[in-house]
């Protein structure tokens, strides 16, 4: 037992070194290429992932936490604001059937702004 137990710790740490001294094939110049290929992919995947969720930049607007201007991205957002009395009114008069499928707080448009310069975010 004691034989085959010492046997896999010897195969283990053969694996183990031969993990460690394995060499590259590539050269430099293609290292280079690959990584700048990798570093293209990575920023086109970070625009892509910016522009979803903070919009598209808009190159007039000013921030007003950093006052630099061209660095604001905007996009059209809703948010629940408050109780609509109107849903209120409904759902007394179907006894709270029509709560069911709209909910009590009415929904109203807003545009948020995300700064990249300063990483503020507000909505108006």
């Amino acid at each position: 037992m004691s034989d085959f137990v010492l046997f896999l710790v010897f195969v283990s740490a053969c694996v183990f070194i031969c993990c460690l001294f394995k060499s590259d094939k590539r050269t430099p110049e293609q290292k280079r290429i690959d990584d700048a290929a990798d570093a293209a992919k990575n920023a086109e995947i970070n625009r892509k992932l910016l522009i979803d969720t903070y919009g598209n930049l808009n190159p007039v607007m000013i921030c007003p936490h950093c006052r630099e201007k061209g660095h604001t991205r905007t996009k059209e957002v809703k948010r629940k604001k408050g109780v609509s009395g109107a849903k209120v009114t409904g759902a007394i008069l179907t006894f709270g059937v029509s709560m069911l499928a709209t909910g009590l707080s009415r929904k109203e448009g807003l545009t948020q702004a995300h700064c990249d310069n300063c990483g503020a975010t507000w909505d108006f």
